[in-house]
């Protein structure tokens, strides 16, 4: 009984095609719709070069040398010599070069930030804790002024 039943789904199927229409629908890629956004691997990024003039600015004055200047590290401490105020423009200027800084370098550009992070943290919230480990960010910072001196202009 049961058998007979199923027959005439089966030719059914096999005359309107329903199951050649769906093993094609299924064998098609799908597109992904004409409003998508771009993804992120399609968003251009700096060169290496260009992350480092951003970084190196103009009569040694940019944010890397002013990051620097402003840490200080010794006898088992660190602090920096900035108030929020002069923390947070730096702050936001070396995030920003990081986010169009390339792969192989925007890390060590968001490290960079830690010094003003930590400022800016302890503005916000005074009992907050100090987290910055000087020898990542010592090892961090002499590595960019490495791979940016190549970069730096010819007086």
């Amino acid at each position: 009984m049961r058998i007979s039943a199923i027959s005439p789904v089966f030719a059914l199927l096999l005359l309107t095609g329903c199951g050649a229409a769906t093993a094609g629908a299924e064998a098609k890629p799908s597109l992904p719709p004409a409003s998508a956004e771009p993804s992120a691997e399609t968003v251009a990024v700096d060169t290496e070069e260009q992350s480092c003039l951003k970084l190196l600015g103009t009569g040694g004055q940019g944010p890397l040398t002013r990051v620097i200047s402003a840490v200080k590290i010794g006898d088992g401490t660190t602090g920096v010599e900035m108030s929020a105020e002069e923390a947070r423009p730096l702050h936001d200027e070396v995030l920003a070069i990081a986010t169009d800084a390339p792969v192989e370098i925007a890390p060590l550009v968001k490290q960079l930030s830690s010094p003003t992070e930590n400022v800016l943290r302890k503005a916000e919230n005074p009992d907050a804790s100090w987290n910055l480990d000087a020898d990542i960010w010592t090892t961090t910072a002499a590595e960019l002024q490495t791979r940016c001196e190549p970069y730096e202009p010819v007086s």
